[in-house]
């Protein structure tokens, strides 16, 4: 991995994204109406432009090179067309959240392209909502319960299954599980519940297991087999503590956003400015690239995995060209190991579904293997 450009905003960053092809990278900034769009051309970060909207942006993600679909505080979701620089689309319906009067409009967002479906997490009924991505009717009878904010929602290599992230406190919070065929939806009775605040979850690249990290701090992470979401491991590294507060965003919500698998290592933006290959299995960090001068919260990819993009609080966006990480990610369909443990009941709560929490009294320590 070689960093070959980078450019400072100056603004706190909360999220970076870069879309399929590499050519575009979005970027969200802390508690924040406003959003920059980055250009990428021959390796260089060229920033386009910033717009700002009347509500506060708390996610986003690519539908196609050029669109983009936000999840504001406030209003509506809203399609964005980077190129005319204009909406292009809303949908959804504005509500306050009763014990947190705060919360108005969505949380997160998400786009399944081969399945035609806009996903995204109505803040103040906190409930998902499935639309269909063309016509943006929402699918009947699959609005699901989420009970809590839900800052992320990850769709599983088949496609077929998407997990939901809840934060609910500073030291825990909650995974839930769907799967989605023929335009139904079905819930998964289990879910995890970890000890510590969940930033970001991903599936691992065949789809057989999930890694959920976060921590408010230290920097956590938990893996879990799937289906059956058995237990595997919990690492936390306590070096952690020592970093200057605040701990999370404005919201409350821990960093360390995004992160990569590659065959079994963990590929995460750390809290010291680093970028650190961690074994998955033992916790021991085996590589680390210095990249920002501030705390690394978010590492995504193109879709062929050429390109990485890493983002910091402090304002830097970094363009790395991968040389040497394999991201094979080879789509399979997942069936639940009994059929019990799905429902079409989508407002089953969590006092009445199985949970899957770490049995470890104190986690293992995630420690520095390099020398």
């Amino acid at each position: 991995m070689q960093i070959v450009n980078k450019i400072d905003l100056k603004r706190k960053i909360s999220k970076s994204i870069i879309n399929e092809s590499g050519s575009t990278a979005l970027v969200l900034f802390d508690n924040s109406s406003e959003f920059a769009i980055i250009d990428i051309v021959d390796d260089q970060l060229i920033l386009s432009y910033y717009h700002q909207f009347d509500f506060t942006i708390l996610d986003a993600c690519f539908s196609t090179k050029n669109y983009v679909w936000f999840a504001l505080n406030g209003t509506r979701n809203i399609e964005w067309n980077i190129n005319t620089k204009t909406v292009s689309r809303t949908c959804g319906d504005v509500l306050q959240n009763n014990l947190a009067p705060h919360l108005r409009g969505y949380s997160c967002i998400r786009v399944i392209a081969s399945k035609n479906l806009l996903i995204a997490a109505n803040a103040g009924s906190c409930k998902i909502e499935f639309y269909d991505l063309n016509s943006l009717l929402r699918l009947d009878n699959t609005d699901a319960l989420s009970e809590v904010y839900t800052k992320n929602i990850v769709v599983h290599p088949s496609e077929q299954i998407i997990a939901a992230q809840t934060t609910d406190s500073e030291d825990t919070g909650s995974i839930r599980f769907f799967e989605i065929k023929d335009n139904s939806v079905k819930l998964y009775r289990k879910y995890i519940a970890t000890l510590f605040a969940p930033s970001a979850c991903s599936f691992s690249e065949n789809g057989d297991e999930i890694v959920t990290t976060g921590g408010f701090p230290p920097f956590s992470y938990q893996v879990n087999k799937f289906p059956s979401l058995d237990s595997v491991n919990e690492f936390t590294d306590d070096e952690g503590l020592n970093i200057p507060e605040p701990w999370g965003n404005t919201r409350g919500i821990t960093y360390n956003n995004d992160f990569l698998i590659s065959s079994s290592k963990l590929i995460v933006p750390y809290y010291n400015g680093l970028i650190n290959y961690i074994e998955q299995g033992t916790g021991k960090i085996i590589e680390s690239i210095k990249c920002c001068n501030s705390l690394c919260n978010s590492l995504t990819r193109s879709q062929n995995a050429k390109l990485l993009l890493c983002s910091a609080i402090g304002g830097e966006v970094v363009l790395l060209r991968n040389n040497s990480l394999d991201f094979n990610i080879a789509a399979q369909t997942t069936q639940y190991e009994e059929a019990a443990y799905t429902t079409t009941n989508l407002l089953l709560p969590f006092v009445e579904m199985e949970d899957s929490t770490s049995p470890l009294d104190f986690p293992l320590q995630i420690r520095d293997g390099i020398n």
